[in-house]
């Protein structure tokens, strides 16, 4: 009987911590699609980086 007291509180405390902190519309597509466009932008620009700073130490290297 206990056992049964204690699933149904982690329950009902899981179920209105999540209705709570999670946005049903941030699971629209024009939502997803623009998150995928975000993350795209952000790992291009920290590929860019990456290679300017291979760059930069082949040349302190090199000199």
């Amino acid at each position: 009987m206990a056992f049964k007291i204690v699933f149904l509180i982690i329950l009902i405390f899981t179920f209105s911590w999540c209705y709570n902190n999670i946005n049903i519309e941030d699971f629209t597509k024009e939502n997803i699609t623009e998150q995928i466009k975000k993350e795209k932008t952000i790992n291009t620009v920290q590929k860019a980086r990456e290679k300017r700073y291979q760059e930069a130490e082949r040349a302190m290297q090199n000199y």
